[in-house]
């Protein structure tokens, strides 16, 4: 593991803040902050089972203020389909490059949320079938990519649904991701002391930031929550394709 330096520790702690504080205002977002902190103190192998374990950390905090506003009707089908197509997409990354599918993700996601902005929105909620393609595609992108989020945080933004919603389905959507693919690492023997060093180190911060997120969303209203969930989106897909390219 990389030396423990104070700059460090400071930096890691810093971004951990403030990847709860994303997570807990969007609902979404927490690894695209998390992961380049974790990078400062854990070699590339703990990144994922860590950001896996605070993820858990991070949804269970909000779990009690955020379960009623679940939308268990849409939320359902679309983990039903996430859940069994994850090991389907874990199979293609043998047959697939990862960085070209990240690039066509990136470009894909790009042009929903200027859609998005321009005001287009789903005026009817979905079908059963489309709900479960929705899933199956997120799942196959959580199998291949590690990048699960960009269908169903599209699909949740689209919808007329409420910012309160939208925010408390997404939350749970990855939290129980978060748990199944925690027990996969565990499973698979990739959980080590290191990884749980660094959780650990990082714990303190992300509870603080979850927090102080959640407190903004309060205050926020619908258009400002949705304006920043767009933005956030919109650099996750930046970041998809920039890291397709520069490698």
């Amino acid at each position: 593991m990389p030396a423990l330096t104070a700059a460090s520790v400071a930096g890691a702690l810093g971004v951990a803040a403030l990847a709860g504080a994303l997570r807990g205002f969007t609902g979404f977002g927490f690894a695209l902050a998390a992961v380049p902190a974790l990078t400062l103190i854990a070699d590339p192998v703990d990144v994922v089972p860590c950001v896996m374990l605070l993820q858990v950390i991070a949804g269970a905090q909000l779990l009690p203020r955020t379960w009623h506003a679940v939308d268990w009707r849409a939320l359902l089908p679309l983990l039903a389909a996430a859940l069994l197509a994850t090991p389907l997409g874990t199979g293609l990354l043998a047959d697939v490059p990862a960085d070209p599918m990240r690039a066509a993700i990136g470009a894909t996601v790009l042009a929903g949320v200027l859609l998005l902005g321009a005001g287009i929105r789903i005026r009817r909620e979905p079908s059963l079938v489309a709900l479960l393609a929705i899933g199956a595609v997120s799942g196959l992108l959580n199998g291949s990519t590690a990048m699960a989020g960009p269908p169903v945080i599209v699909y949740f933004l689209a919808t007329e649904r409420s910012a309160a919603a939208s925010r408390a389905s997404l939350l749970m959507y990855f939290f129980i991701l978060s748990v199944a693919g925690t027990a996969a690492v565990v499973a698979a023997d990739l959980v080590t002391t290191r990884t749980l060093v660094v959780a650990a180190l990082m714990f303190p911060a992300l509870v603080a930031g979850n927090a102080l997120g959640d407190r903004w969303f309060d205050r926020a209203s619908a258009d400002v929550y949705r304006r920043i969930a767009l933005v956030v989106l919109a650099v996750l897909a930046v970041l998809s394709i920039a890291r397709a390219f520069l490698r």
